[in-house]
């Protein structure tokens, strides 16, 4: 070991551990690929890292000598401070790239590359293009992915697995895979080519209480207080009594909206929290993490954004509200406590629902037992494989037409790629216009470099929906494009804690217009897109401990032998599921009027591929006329009749071939829709800002429709153990029961009515409705353009609105217009032609004096012109009278009456 090193790690943490050891041997010493699979807090990053720095200092490697790739631009923040540490003692330099860095950034790293460069997976395919990077690109003797779990199961990783193959024609690299503990890690390994897996010697330790607090009599008080039922009330004071006995705590929730209602709730209660999500700027993220590290709150609200390794300080405690769905999220989130390897990581889980307390008490156990979920590897993606076959030919110029091809089935997620399937892409590039064939070999048309760096990335943009209270005119919240494709005007939804009825969808200004409705049975909640699928194994459990609970409840305790809990509970969740149960071994069909409630123990997509399978058939007896949702334990369908059981009984009686029912019930709903308009947009047949209606008619029999049925057949349903399950039950292994009933049963309760955690018991004040404008503001999009040299980027408020002393990335101007992305346009196009000395007609005129005067608010006002500039229907000229006349106490209010003004008389406006 070269001495410097030696030194560094004298001063930092004494001496490595075993897995650095290890990994140091194998990596520097043999040069032998490797994936590192160990939990949180074992010095993976160090283990990959330190052996590079060796080779480097060692050999005297030119840079660009290795890449860091990690999966959150979070992450990379994190990295760089880490990363740099070494660095600055090694005499190594270490930089970052992805799309945040400034342009200035950007270019100095061209002339002057680092050694080792940290970027995103989406960062690669642009460095692959780059001429002046290229050379440097040949020196790459390392990659190391981090999380490579995150990337394994979807088109993120599709994506970066080809591009480590385009790297590899340049470069001869060691591949560096870091890794959780996973229930598959052979396969990750394949996935990432390395040649061995290095795991440490000490197994780590975990400790898991799960709690179903009961009101008590201080309850009411605070329930009064809070705004929330007792039971609620209960639950948040068992949750701030584990957090007030330890020094620092992560709070983990399963979605981004509830993160938002608890953080809320327990500051209302003068509770020391802030939240952080995916969903928040980077700005207001680094600011609770900052917080929680110096010891100024005591807890993080968080969601899976604090799974991942961002330093935030020494946790001693994690409580995860409400079940985590899958061991892996458990053992990923318990990790963050304690997370040395010699220490016991702990962690609480409240339970608000029986369901919920023995899916929590099965997961808790199955992570003692080591039973980690396989991530399944997302194969062949097509749409992923079109953008990498115009990034070879923007790469080389021209490609011989077998070359893509070859390429790609050396891609893990590419092996069984058949020839048909990638001429059929090519095809399609070809009619899109983005390459072209002569003699069998692929060349560039004019339209390639512009597809290419449109579709960079695979996640699919976000668009949202501004839903209004058309009675009151108040802004209510913002809805993702995916949830508003599953909605029609006269259906209810929940969303900020009450139930809304639709009473207009408009398209073309993503609005939707709604009234409080009294009405939760049958409501769709608006996070249920974002919660965590529970697997079949974890569902079939819970189905298990059910049986054992009511027939024998010793066998039960022992069941569930290693968790923390009280016997008490489990006494209580049997007495309030015996009135009606499922289990693993029996379906039972609750029919109560109009609704029918299937209790199946089998998890999210297993329940998702039986729900298509019973809506198809049931639909082509009786017609389109059923509404079907399914959850982890239950399948509700809702007729305007009452079903006879025995309908589904027959269903479920059916042969093995399922597959091509449940792609024909798939075809009517409209997560098809929203996939084949994503698919379409990533393979270039369509534009990136297309509104198309009917485009499954568009697209029907071709590769686009092929695409678009393999993304749900991976990522939302289980048809492999769908199957299982309805040959158990032809064999007579899972049994069918029915019960007719008057009212629904308890256990029933909780799929048609949302109550609780998600419903408030009072109207929202106006300081919370204000809020909520606020944060709605700081996720809209704005395109920031310099009045200077014209150059232009898209971002969205929250991103800038405390970022002091903004200039343009490219000539250094303080003169920066943020405009609505329509008005940018014609604002953009007015400048040019003023540049070039050009004329323009009246409407450029009166666009571009709209960009001169918003660039002239943002330096008098800041933060205040962006959230005006920012609100629907103000414009520019009514952001001036605004900015001008209303004190900064009262812009926000002023803001929601002017918005809600707009919306009452757009129609005479338009």
């Amino acid at each position: 070991m070269h001495i410097l090193l030696r030194k560094a790690i004298k001063e930092k943490f004494g001496k490595l551990n075993s897995l650095q050891v290890e990994a140091f041997r194998v990596i520097a010493g043999e040069r032998k690929s490797a994936l590192i699979v160990a939990p949180t807090g074992s010095g993976k990053t160090e283990a990959a890292i330190l052996p590079i720095f060796e080779v480097i200092i060692r050999e005297n490697l030119p840079p660009i000598s290795a890449l860091y790739i990690a999966p959150l631009k979070a992450l990379n923040r994190d990295l760089l401070e880490r990363i740099k540490w070494w660095g600055e003692r090694l005499g190594v330099s270490v930089e970052v790239r992805h799309g945040d860095t400034p342009q200035s950034r950007k270019a100095k790293q061209v002339k002057n590359p680092p050694h080792i460069l940290i970027i995103t997976p989406e960062t690669l395919p642009i460095l692959l293009t780059m001429k002046s990077l290229r050379q440097f690109l040949k020196n790459i003797k390392f990659v190391v992915v981090d999380e490579v779990v995150e990337l394994v199961e979807n088109k993120r990783g599709v994506q970066l697995a080809l591009n480590l193959e385009r790297l590899s024609l340049i470069a001869d690299f060691i591949r560096i895979g870091l890794s959780a503990t996973v229930g598959n890690e052979e396969e990750i390994r394949e996935w990432l080519k390395a040649e061995v897996i290095i795991k440490p010697k000490v197994k780590k330790r975990y400790k898991f209480h799960v709690l179903y607090p009961k009101v008590e009599e201080e309850d009411v008080k605070l329930s009064e207080q809070l705004k929330v039922p007792p039971e609620v009330a209960a639950r948040l004071r068992a949750l701030w009594s584990v957090v007030e006995k330890h020094k620092r705590a992560l709070i983990f929730v399963n979605t981004r909206q509830f993160a938002e209602v608890l953080s809320h709730r327990l500051k209302v209660w003068g509770k020391p929290v802030e939240v952080h999500h995916g969903s928040l700027s980077r700005e207001a993220r680094i600011e609770a993490e900052k917080k929680l590290k110096e010891g100024k709150i005591k807890a993080l609200v968080c969601t899976s954004s604090m799974e991942l390794g961002i330093d935030i300080g020494d946790v001693d405690v994690v409580v995860q509200y409400m079940s985590p769905r899958q061991v892996n999220r458990l053992v990923q989130r318990a990790g963050r406590s304690k997370h040395r390897l010699n220490e016991t990581s702990e962690a609480y889980i409240i339970a608000v629902t029986p369901e919920d307390y023995l899916q929590s008490l099965v997961i808790a156990k199955r992570a003692l037992e080591g039973k980690l979920e396989p991530v399944k590897p997302y194969k062949n993606a097509l749409d992923v494989l079109a953008h990498f076959i115009v990034g070879l030919v923007i790469e080389y110029g021209e490609v011989d037409i077998h070359e893509p091809y070859t390429i790609a089935r050396r891609a893990y997620p590419y092996r069984d790629l058949s020839w048909e399937d990638y001429l059929s892409v090519v095809s399609v590039l070809e009619e899109a216009r983005i390459i072209r064939r002569e003699n069998n070999v692929i060349k560039l048309r004019r339209g390639a470099y512009r597809y290419y760096f449109e579709n960079l990335s695979t996640i699919p943009d976000e668009v949202n929906y501004t839903v209004i209270d058309a009675v009151s005119g108040k802004f209510i919240g913002r809805l993702d494009e995916n949830f508003v494709m599953d909605l029609e005007e006269g259906m209810e939804f929940i969303m900020h804690g009450r139930s809304w009825l639709v009473l207009e969808i408009d398209e073309t200004d993503r609005l939707i217009k709604v009234r409080e409705s009294s009405n939760v049975e049958g409501a769709i909640p608006s996070w249920e897109g974002e919660l965590i699928p529970v697997p079949y194994e974890v569902a079939v459990e819970v189905g298990r401990l059910k049986r054992f609970l009511v027939y024998d409840l010793s066998k039960a305790r022992k069941l569930v032998e290693g968790v923390d809990f009280d016997f008490r509970d489990l006494e209580i969740v049997r007495n309030e599921i015996m009135e009606l149960y499922s289990t693993d071994r029996d379906i039972v069909i609750e029919v109560v009027s109009k609704a029918t409630i299937i209790h199946a123990d089998f998890g999210n997509r297993v329940n998702e591929a039986l729900a298509k399978l019973i809506w198809t058939l049931l639909s082509s007896k009786y017609g389109n006329i059923f509404s079907i949702r399914s959850y982890a334990h239950a399948i509700v369908i809702r007729s305007p009749f009452t079903l006879n059981p025995k309908d589904i009984e027959e269903i479920l009686q059916i042969g093995p071939n399922i597959e091509g029912i449940i792609i024909r019930g798939m075809k009517f709903g409209p997560v098809y829709r929203w996939k084949m308009l994503n698919v379409a947009k990533r393979i270039g047949a369509i534009a990136r800002d297309s509104k198309i209606k009917r485009i499954e008619r568009l697209f029907e029999g071709t590769v686009i429709e092929a695409e678009a049925i393999n993304e749900i057949l991976q990522e939302k349903v289980d048809i492999k153990n769908a199957s299982l399950v309805l040959s158990k039950i032809r064999n007579g292994e899972i049994r069918v029961k029915s019960a007719m009933r008057e009212k629904l049963s308890k256990t029933a309760q909780q799929y048609v009515q949302f109550v609780g955690e998600f419903l408030l018991t009072f109207p929202l004040t106006e300081e919370e409705i204000e809020d909520m404008f606020y944060r709605s503001l700081l996720e809209k999009d704005i395109v920031m353009v310099c009045t200077n040299c014209g150059w232009y980027w898209k971002t969205k408020v929250g991103r800038i609105i405390n970022r002091r002393d903004l200039r343009c990335p490219k000539c250094d101007s303080i003169m920066l217009a943020p405009l609505h992305p329509i008005d940018a346009e014609a604002f953009i196009k007015a400048l040019g032609k003023i540049k070039r000395g050009e004329r323009i007609d009246k409407e450029l005129e009166r666009a571009y004096l709209r960009g001169i005067k918003a660039s002239d608010l943002f330096i008098s006002y800041g933060k205040d012109a962006l959230l005006a500039l920012a609100t629907y229907g103000v414009g520019v000229e009514g952001a001036s009278r605004v900015l001008g006349n209303v004190p900064r106490s009262q812009l926000i209010r002023e803001l929601m009456k002017l918005e809600k003004n707009y919306i009452k008389t757009r129609k005479f406006w338009d």
